[in-house]
Protein backbone atom coordinates (compact mmCIF):
# COMPACT_ATOMS: atom_id res chain seq x y z
CA UNK A 1 0.00 0.00 0.00
CA UNK A 2 1.32 3.42 -0.93
CA UNK A 3 0.78 6.39 1.33
CA UNK A 4 1.78 9.99 0.94
CA UNK A 5 1.90 12.08 4.09
CA UNK A 6 1.61 15.23 2.04
CA UNK A 7 -1.98 14.08 1.59
CA UNK A 8 -4.65 14.07 4.30
CA UNK A 9 -6.36 11.21 6.09
CA UNK A 10 -10.09 11.54 6.88
CA UNK A 11 -10.97 8.96 9.52
CA UNK A 12 -14.57 9.87 10.27
CA UNK A 13 -16.98 10.03 7.35
CA UNK A 14 -20.34 8.45 6.55
CA UNK A 15 -20.91 7.32 2.99
CA UNK A 16 -24.32 8.95 2.59
CA UNK A 17 -23.04 12.09 4.31
CA UNK A 18 -20.22 12.32 1.75
CA UNK A 19 -22.71 12.66 -1.13
CA UNK A 20 -22.81 16.27 -2.25
CA UNK A 21 -25.85 18.27 -3.27
CA UNK A 22 -25.22 18.18 -7.01
CA UNK A 23 -24.67 14.42 -7.17
CA UNK A 24 -27.75 13.69 -5.09
CA UNK A 25 -29.90 16.02 -7.15
CA UNK A 26 -28.83 14.26 -10.35
CA UNK A 27 -29.69 10.95 -8.68
CA UNK A 28 -33.19 12.14 -7.69
CA UNK A 29 -34.13 13.76 -11.00
CA UNK A 30 -34.87 10.38 -12.57
CA UNK A 31 -36.68 8.81 -9.61
CA UNK A 32 -40.04 9.01 -7.91
CA UNK A 33 -39.76 9.19 -4.13
CA UNK A 34 -42.37 9.00 -1.39
CA UNK A 35 -41.32 11.99 0.71
CA UNK A 36 -44.08 11.62 3.33
CA UNK A 37 -41.89 10.54 6.27
CA UNK A 38 -39.20 13.09 5.40
CA UNK A 39 -41.76 15.89 5.19
CA UNK A 40 -43.48 14.91 8.43
CA UNK A 41 -40.29 14.87 10.47
CA UNK A 42 -39.02 18.08 8.87
CA UNK A 43 -42.35 19.77 9.64
CA UNK A 44 -42.18 18.55 13.24
CA UNK A 45 -38.64 19.84 13.77
CA UNK A 46 -38.53 23.03 11.67
CA UNK A 47 -42.20 24.02 11.79
CA UNK A 48 -42.51 24.21 7.99
CA UNK A 49 -42.93 21.60 5.29
CA UNK A 50 -39.91 21.26 2.96
CA UNK A 51 -40.83 22.05 -0.67
CA UNK A 52 -38.81 19.11 -1.96
CA UNK A 53 -41.19 17.96 -4.70
CA UNK A 54 -41.71 21.50 -5.99
CA UNK A 55 -37.97 22.19 -6.10
CA UNK A 56 -37.28 18.91 -7.88
CA UNK A 57 -39.91 19.69 -10.48
CA UNK A 58 -38.35 23.09 -11.14
CA UNK A 59 -34.95 21.40 -11.45
CA UNK A 60 -36.36 18.96 -14.01
CA UNK A 61 -37.64 21.89 -16.04
CA UNK A 62 -34.27 23.64 -15.80
CA UNK A 63 -35.63 26.71 -14.00
CA UNK A 64 -32.85 29.19 -13.26
CA UNK A 65 -31.82 29.07 -9.59
CA UNK A 66 -33.60 25.80 -8.84
CA UNK A 67 -30.37 23.87 -8.24
CA UNK A 68 -29.33 26.51 -5.70
CA UNK A 69 -32.73 26.11 -4.04
CA UNK A 70 -32.10 22.40 -3.75
CA UNK A 71 -28.63 23.00 -2.34
CA UNK A 72 -30.04 25.26 0.40
CA UNK A 73 -32.59 22.61 1.36
CA UNK A 74 -29.97 19.85 1.24
CA UNK A 75 -27.08 21.39 3.18
CA UNK A 76 -27.21 21.54 6.98
CA UNK A 77 -25.78 25.03 7.35
CA UNK A 78 -25.09 27.53 10.10
CA UNK A 79 -28.69 28.76 10.01
CA UNK A 80 -29.90 25.21 10.68
CA UNK A 81 -27.56 24.58 13.61
CA UNK A 82 -28.85 23.61 17.01
CA UNK A 83 -29.15 19.93 17.78
CA UNK A 84 -29.12 16.39 16.46
CA UNK A 85 -32.87 16.38 15.72
CA UNK A 86 -32.49 19.29 13.31
CA UNK A 87 -29.59 17.54 11.62
CA UNK A 88 -31.57 14.29 11.33
CA UNK A 89 -34.47 16.13 9.72
CA UNK A 90 -32.09 17.29 6.97
CA UNK A 91 -30.28 13.95 6.72
CA UNK A 92 -33.62 12.21 6.17
CA UNK A 93 -33.59 13.51 2.60
CA UNK A 94 -30.57 11.32 1.93
CA UNK A 95 -32.05 8.32 3.69
CA UNK A 96 -35.48 8.43 2.07
CA UNK A 97 -34.21 9.54 -1.32
CA UNK A 98 -31.41 6.98 -1.30
CA UNK A 99 -33.88 4.22 -0.52
CA UNK A 100 -36.16 5.23 -3.36
CA UNK A 101 -35.11 1.96 -5.01
CA UNK A 102 -36.98 -0.38 -2.71
CA UNK A 103 -34.85 -3.44 -2.01
CA UNK A 104 -37.79 -5.11 -0.27
CA UNK A 105 -39.50 -5.71 -3.63
CA UNK A 106 -37.07 -8.40 -4.67
CA UNK A 107 -33.58 -9.24 -5.78
CA UNK A 108 -33.74 -7.03 -8.87
CA UNK A 109 -34.50 -4.00 -6.72
CA UNK A 110 -31.69 -4.95 -4.35
CA UNK A 111 -29.22 -5.07 -7.23
CA UNK A 112 -30.35 -1.62 -8.37
CA UNK A 113 -29.91 -0.28 -4.84
CA UNK A 114 -26.43 -1.79 -4.64
CA UNK A 115 -25.52 -0.27 -8.01
CA UNK A 116 -26.61 3.14 -6.74
CA UNK A 117 -24.61 2.82 -3.52
CA UNK A 118 -21.51 1.68 -5.39
CA UNK A 119 -21.91 4.64 -7.75
CA UNK A 120 -21.92 6.96 -4.74
CA UNK A 121 -18.83 5.22 -3.35
CA UNK A 122 -16.96 5.91 -6.57
CA UNK A 123 -18.06 9.52 -6.84
CA UNK A 124 -17.42 10.40 -3.18
CA UNK A 125 -13.95 8.83 -3.21
CA UNK A 126 -13.10 10.59 -6.46
CA UNK A 127 -14.16 13.88 -4.87
CA UNK A 128 -11.99 13.22 -1.80
CA UNK A 129 -9.06 12.39 -4.04
CA UNK A 130 -9.42 15.74 -5.81
CA UNK A 131 -9.37 17.41 -2.38
CA UNK A 132 -5.92 16.00 -1.52
CA UNK A 133 -7.20 13.18 0.69
CA UNK A 134 -5.01 10.09 0.50
CA UNK A 135 -6.88 7.86 2.96
CA UNK A 136 -10.55 7.77 3.92
CA UNK A 137 -12.67 5.56 6.16
CA UNK A 138 -16.34 5.59 5.19
CA UNK A 139 -19.09 4.26 7.45
CA UNK A 140 -22.26 2.64 6.20
CA UNK A 141 -25.24 1.47 8.23
CA UNK A 142 -25.99 -2.17 7.45
CA UNK A 143 -28.43 -3.12 10.14
CA UNK A 144 -32.10 -3.53 10.82
CA UNK A 145 -33.33 -2.55 7.33
CA UNK A 146 -31.62 -5.52 5.69
CA UNK A 147 -31.99 -9.30 5.87
CA UNK A 148 -28.79 -11.25 6.43
CA UNK A 149 -28.55 -12.14 2.76
CA UNK A 150 -29.13 -8.55 1.69
CA UNK A 151 -26.51 -7.29 4.15
CA UNK A 152 -24.00 -9.86 2.90
CA UNK A 153 -24.54 -8.87 -0.72
CA UNK A 154 -24.36 -5.17 0.04
CA UNK A 155 -21.11 -5.40 2.02
CA UNK A 156 -19.54 -7.66 -0.60
CA UNK A 157 -20.40 -5.20 -3.39
CA UNK A 158 -19.12 -2.25 -1.37
CA UNK A 159 -15.82 -4.00 -0.69
CA UNK A 160 -15.43 -4.68 -4.41
CA UNK A 161 -15.91 -0.94 -5.01
CA UNK A 162 -13.27 -0.01 -2.44
CA UNK A 163 -10.93 -2.65 -3.85
CA UNK A 164 -10.99 -0.95 -7.25
CA UNK A 165 -8.99 1.90 -5.72
CA UNK A 166 -6.28 -0.39 -4.32
CA UNK A 167 -3.54 0.82 -6.65
CA UNK A 168 -4.47 4.48 -6.65
CA UNK A 169 -3.13 7.35 -4.56
CA UNK A 170 -6.19 7.30 -2.28
CA UNK A 171 -6.90 4.35 -0.03
CA UNK A 172 -10.57 3.96 0.98
CA UNK A 173 -11.76 1.67 3.75
CA UNK A 174 -15.16 0.58 5.06
CA UNK A 175 -16.47 0.58 8.62
CA UNK A 176 -19.89 -1.01 9.05
CA UNK A 177 -22.26 0.83 11.38
CA UNK A 178 -24.13 -1.51 13.72
CA UNK A 179 -27.49 -0.65 15.30
CA UNK A 180 -27.09 0.15 18.99
CA UNK A 181 -30.35 -1.56 19.91
CA UNK A 182 -29.26 -4.95 18.58
CA UNK A 183 -25.84 -5.10 16.91
CA UNK A 184 -25.42 -8.87 16.96
CA UNK A 185 -27.01 -9.95 13.63
CA UNK A 186 -25.05 -7.34 11.68
CA UNK A 187 -21.88 -8.17 13.64
CA UNK A 188 -22.10 -11.80 12.50
CA UNK A 189 -22.27 -10.63 8.88
CA UNK A 190 -19.31 -8.29 9.43
CA UNK A 191 -17.15 -11.07 10.85
CA UNK A 192 -17.75 -13.24 7.80
CA UNK A 193 -17.02 -10.35 5.45
CA UNK A 194 -13.82 -9.45 7.30
CA UNK A 195 -12.52 -13.00 6.80
CA UNK A 196 -13.47 -13.06 3.13
CA UNK A 197 -11.20 -12.38 0.15
CA UNK A 198 -11.89 -8.62 0.28
CA UNK A 199 -11.76 -8.35 4.07
CA UNK A 200 -8.64 -6.20 3.99
CA UNK A 201 -10.82 -3.27 2.90
CA UNK A 202 -13.13 -3.70 5.92
CA UNK A 203 -11.31 -2.25 8.91
CA UNK A 204 -13.84 -1.32 11.58
CA UNK A 205 -17.29 -1.33 13.09
CA UNK A 206 -19.10 1.83 14.08
CA UNK A 207 -21.87 2.82 16.46
CA UNK A 208 -23.63 6.01 15.39
CA UNK A 209 -26.97 7.82 15.18
CA UNK A 210 -28.82 8.81 18.35
CA UNK A 211 -26.86 7.79 21.43
CA UNK A 212 -29.39 8.78 24.12
CA UNK A 213 -30.76 5.72 25.84
CA UNK A 214 -27.86 3.49 24.78
CA UNK A 215 -25.13 3.65 27.44
CA UNK A 216 -21.73 2.22 26.47
CA UNK A 217 -22.01 -0.48 29.15
CA UNK A 218 -24.77 -2.12 27.09
CA UNK A 219 -22.15 -3.02 24.46
CA UNK A 220 -19.68 -4.67 26.85
CA UNK A 221 -20.40 -8.18 25.58
CA UNK A 222 -20.14 -7.06 21.95
CA UNK A 223 -16.87 -5.26 22.61
CA UNK A 224 -15.50 -8.41 24.25
CA UNK A 225 -16.50 -10.45 21.22
CA UNK A 226 -14.74 -7.99 18.91
CA UNK A 227 -11.59 -8.32 21.00
CA UNK A 228 -11.84 -12.10 20.84
CA UNK A 229 -12.23 -11.93 17.06
CA UNK A 230 -9.21 -9.65 16.81
CA UNK A 231 -7.10 -11.97 18.96
CA UNK A 232 -7.99 -14.93 16.73
CA UNK A 233 -7.61 -13.04 13.44
CA UNK A 234 -4.97 -10.33 13.93
CA UNK A 235 -4.51 -9.86 10.18
CA UNK A 236 -8.21 -8.95 9.88
CA UNK A 237 -8.65 -7.18 13.23
CA UNK A 238 -11.43 -4.59 13.35
CA UNK A 239 -11.37 -1.24 15.12
CA UNK A 240 -14.28 -0.16 17.30
CA UNK A 241 -15.39 3.35 16.34
CA UNK A 242 -17.88 4.73 18.82
CA UNK A 243 -19.92 7.94 18.57
CA UNK A 244 -20.23 9.19 22.14
CA UNK A 245 -20.66 12.49 23.94
CA UNK A 246 -22.10 14.09 20.82
CA UNK A 247 -25.67 14.52 22.02
CA UNK A 248 -26.47 14.35 25.73
CA UNK A 249 -29.70 16.15 26.50
CA UNK A 250 -30.96 13.18 28.50
CA UNK A 251 -28.31 13.13 31.21
CA UNK A 252 -26.15 15.13 33.58
CA UNK A 253 -22.96 16.73 32.32
CA UNK A 254 -20.88 14.45 34.54
CA UNK A 255 -22.59 11.37 33.09
CA UNK A 256 -21.93 12.67 29.57
CA UNK A 257 -18.22 12.93 30.41
CA UNK A 258 -18.33 9.48 32.01
CA UNK A 259 -19.82 7.88 28.89
CA UNK A 260 -16.78 8.94 26.85
CA UNK A 261 -14.39 7.55 29.46
CA UNK A 262 -16.36 4.29 29.71
CA UNK A 263 -16.39 3.79 25.94
CA UNK A 264 -12.59 4.03 25.96
CA UNK A 265 -12.38 1.67 28.93
CA UNK A 266 -14.51 -0.88 27.11
CA UNK A 267 -12.07 -0.88 24.21
CA UNK A 268 -13.19 1.71 21.68
CA UNK A 269 -10.24 2.61 19.48
CA UNK A 270 -11.58 5.95 18.34
CA UNK A 271 -14.24 8.14 19.94
CA UNK A 272 -16.56 10.04 17.62
CA UNK A 273 -16.97 13.71 18.53
CA UNK A 274 -16.74 13.42 22.35
CA UNK A 275 -18.09 16.97 22.64
CA UNK A 276 -18.99 16.43 26.29
CA UNK A 277 -15.35 15.74 27.07
CA UNK A 278 -14.13 19.13 25.92
CA UNK A 279 -16.98 21.62 25.60
CA UNK A 280 -16.69 24.54 27.99
CA UNK A 281 -19.40 23.83 30.62
CA UNK A 282 -19.90 27.56 31.07
CA UNK A 283 -21.58 27.49 27.67
CA UNK A 284 -24.66 26.13 29.43
CA UNK A 285 -24.65 28.62 32.29
CA UNK A 286 -26.38 27.94 35.61
CA UNK A 287 -29.18 25.52 34.81
CA UNK A 288 -30.85 22.22 35.69
CA UNK A 289 -30.78 18.92 33.83
CA UNK A 290 -32.73 15.69 34.20
CA UNK A 291 -31.38 12.17 34.19
CA UNK A 292 -32.85 8.80 35.09
CA UNK A 293 -32.10 7.03 38.35
CA UNK A 294 -30.15 4.27 36.59
CA UNK A 295 -27.70 6.83 35.18
CA UNK A 296 -27.32 8.58 38.51
CA UNK A 297 -26.51 5.25 40.18
CA UNK A 298 -23.91 4.52 37.49
CA UNK A 299 -22.39 7.95 38.05
CA UNK A 300 -22.20 7.51 41.81
CA UNK A 301 -20.54 4.12 41.41
CA UNK A 302 -18.12 5.64 38.93
CA UNK A 303 -17.20 8.31 41.48
CA UNK A 304 -16.52 5.66 44.11
CA UNK A 305 -14.41 3.57 41.74
CA UNK A 306 -12.41 6.59 40.50
CA UNK A 307 -12.23 8.65 43.68
CA UNK A 308 -8.43 8.51 43.90
CA UNK A 309 -7.97 9.69 40.33
CA UNK A 310 -10.65 12.36 40.67
CA UNK A 311 -8.94 13.62 43.83
CA UNK A 312 -5.80 14.32 41.80
CA UNK A 313 -7.89 16.81 39.82
CA UNK A 314 -9.39 18.49 42.87
CA UNK A 315 -12.64 16.52 43.13
CA UNK A 316 -13.22 15.12 46.58
CA UNK A 317 -15.70 12.25 46.63
CA UNK A 318 -17.56 12.09 49.95
CA UNK A 319 -17.83 8.30 50.25
CA UNK A 320 -20.34 8.39 53.10
CA UNK A 321 -22.62 10.85 51.30
CA UNK A 322 -22.41 8.88 48.04
CA UNK A 323 -23.27 5.61 49.76
CA UNK A 324 -26.25 7.23 51.47
CA UNK A 325 -27.51 8.55 48.15
CA UNK A 326 -27.12 5.12 46.59
CA UNK A 327 -29.22 3.60 49.36
CA UNK A 328 -31.88 6.26 48.81
CA UNK A 329 -31.99 5.64 45.06
CA UNK A 330 -32.06 1.84 45.06
CA UNK A 331 -35.82 1.50 45.78
CA UNK A 332 -36.73 3.93 43.01
CA UNK A 333 -37.70 2.88 39.49
CA UNK A 334 -34.67 2.86 37.20
CA UNK A 335 -36.33 5.24 34.73
CA UNK A 336 -37.51 7.74 37.35
CA UNK A 337 -36.26 11.24 36.62
CA UNK A 338 -33.96 13.19 38.89
CA UNK A 339 -33.07 16.87 38.64
CA UNK A 340 -29.42 17.92 38.74
CA UNK A 341 -28.63 21.58 39.47
CA UNK A 342 -25.59 23.42 38.12
CA UNK A 343 -24.12 26.57 39.62
CA UNK A 344 -20.68 28.09 39.02
CA UNK A 345 -18.95 25.71 41.41
CA UNK A 346 -20.63 22.67 39.83
CA UNK A 347 -19.64 23.82 36.34
CA UNK A 348 -16.03 24.22 37.49
CA UNK A 349 -16.17 20.65 38.78
CA UNK A 350 -17.27 19.44 35.36
CA UNK A 351 -14.15 21.06 33.89
CA UNK A 352 -12.03 19.09 36.37
CA UNK A 353 -13.88 15.89 35.52
CA UNK A 354 -13.16 16.50 31.85
CA UNK A 355 -9.45 16.82 32.59
CA UNK A 356 -9.41 13.57 34.52
CA UNK A 357 -11.30 11.72 31.79
CA UNK A 358 -9.01 13.13 29.09
CA UNK A 359 -6.00 11.78 30.94
CA UNK A 360 -7.67 8.37 31.18
CA UNK A 361 -8.56 8.37 27.47
CA UNK A 362 -4.98 9.25 26.60
CA UNK A 363 -3.66 6.45 28.86
CA UNK A 364 -6.07 3.95 27.33
CA UNK A 365 -4.80 4.78 23.85
CA UNK A 366 -8.12 5.90 22.39
CA UNK A 367 -8.19 8.75 19.85
CA UNK A 368 -10.86 11.45 19.64
CA UNK A 369 -12.34 12.36 16.26
CA UNK A 370 -13.02 16.09 16.13
CA UNK A 371 -15.33 17.17 13.31
CA UNK A 372 -15.37 20.99 13.67
CA UNK A 373 -18.31 21.91 11.44
CA UNK A 374 -20.38 18.96 12.61
CA UNK A 375 -19.66 19.78 16.25
CA UNK A 376 -20.59 23.42 15.75
CA UNK A 377 -23.83 22.76 13.92
CA UNK A 378 -25.13 19.60 15.59
CA UNK A 379 -23.84 20.66 19.01
CA UNK A 380 -25.00 24.24 18.60
CA UNK A 381 -21.55 25.49 19.61
CA UNK A 382 -21.42 28.79 17.77
CA UNK A 383 -18.39 30.31 19.51
CA UNK A 384 -14.90 28.87 18.91
CA UNK A 385 -14.17 29.75 22.53
CA UNK A 386 -16.55 27.03 23.67
CA UNK A 387 -15.60 24.42 21.06
CA UNK A 388 -14.21 21.22 22.61
CA UNK A 389 -11.11 21.34 20.43
CA UNK A 390 -9.88 24.29 22.53
CA UNK A 391 -9.82 22.05 25.59
CA UNK A 392 -8.27 19.19 23.63
CA UNK A 393 -5.44 21.44 22.43
CA UNK A 394 -4.75 22.82 25.89
CA UNK A 395 -4.79 19.40 27.57
CA UNK A 396 -2.77 17.53 24.93
CA UNK A 397 -5.67 15.18 24.24
CA UNK A 398 -5.11 12.75 21.35
CA UNK A 399 -7.37 13.95 18.55
CA UNK A 400 -7.65 14.02 14.78
CA UNK A 401 -9.62 16.32 12.48
CA UNK A 402 -12.31 14.78 10.28
CA UNK A 403 -15.34 15.88 8.26
CA UNK A 404 -18.15 13.53 9.40
CA UNK A 405 -20.59 14.38 6.58
CA UNK A 406 -18.76 16.69 4.17
CA UNK A 407 -21.53 16.57 1.57
CA UNK A 408 -24.44 17.60 3.77
CA UNK A 409 -22.26 20.10 5.66
CA UNK A 410 -20.83 21.51 2.45
CA UNK A 411 -17.25 21.31 3.68
CA UNK A 412 -13.91 19.62 2.97
CA UNK A 413 -11.18 18.24 5.21
CA UNK A 414 -8.84 21.05 4.17
CA UNK A 415 -11.49 23.59 5.21
CA UNK A 416 -11.94 21.87 8.58
CA UNK A 417 -8.20 22.03 9.19
CA UNK A 418 -8.11 25.68 8.09
CA UNK A 419 -10.90 26.52 10.55
CA UNK A 420 -8.88 24.99 13.38
CA UNK A 421 -5.75 26.92 12.40
CA UNK A 422 -7.61 30.21 12.05
CA UNK A 423 -9.82 30.15 15.13
CA UNK A 424 -7.43 28.45 17.54
CA UNK A 425 -4.13 29.83 16.25
CA UNK A 426 -2.57 26.41 15.84
CA UNK A 427 1.11 26.60 14.96
CA UNK A 428 2.34 24.84 11.85
CA UNK A 429 4.32 22.24 13.79
CA UNK A 430 1.34 21.42 16.00
CA UNK A 431 -0.92 21.11 12.97
CA UNK A 432 1.61 18.82 11.31
CA UNK A 433 1.47 16.55 14.37
CA UNK A 434 -2.34 16.49 14.27
CA UNK A 435 -2.29 15.54 10.59
CA UNK A 436 0.36 12.89 11.23
CA UNK A 437 -1.71 11.50 14.11
CA UNK A 438 -4.54 10.86 11.65
CA UNK A 439 -2.24 8.67 9.58
CA UNK A 440 -1.07 6.75 12.65
CA UNK A 441 -4.65 6.44 13.96
CA UNK A 442 -5.99 4.56 10.96
CA UNK A 443 -8.03 1.56 12.04
CA UNK A 444 -5.42 -0.76 10.53
CA UNK A 445 -2.75 0.77 12.75
CA UNK A 446 -4.74 0.94 15.99
CA UNK A 447 -5.70 -2.73 15.75
CA UNK A 448 -2.18 -3.85 14.88
CA UNK A 449 -2.97 -5.03 11.36
CA UNK A 450 -0.24 -2.81 9.99
CA UNK A 451 2.90 -1.30 11.45
CA UNK A 452 3.28 2.47 11.18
Amino acid sequence: MRSNHRKLADLHTHLYGCIDSSDFLDFLLHREVDWTAYRENYQRIYGVSPPIAEILERCRRGVVGSRSEFNRLFVFGDDDAGNFDRFQAKYDMLLHGGDSVRFSRGEVSLSILIDSICRFIHRTIAAQRRQNVGYIEQRMNVGLRYSRKQAEELIRAMLVSYGKWADSDIQPRLAVSLPRENPWPAWEVVKDAALGPLGSFLTGIDFCNAEEGYPPRDQRELFDDVQDFNNRHPDRALAILYHVGESFNDKSLESAVRWVHEAAELGAHRLGHAISLGVDPRLYGNHTRNEIVAERIDQLNYDLNHRDGLAEFGIQVDVVAVEKELERLKPLAADSLLTIEYDDAKLDEITQRQQYAIRCVRTLGAVIEVCPTSNRRIGGITSPEHHPVKTFLASDAPFVIATDDPGIFGTTLAEEIAWLAEHHHVADDVMARIIDLAWSSRSEILTGRLLQ
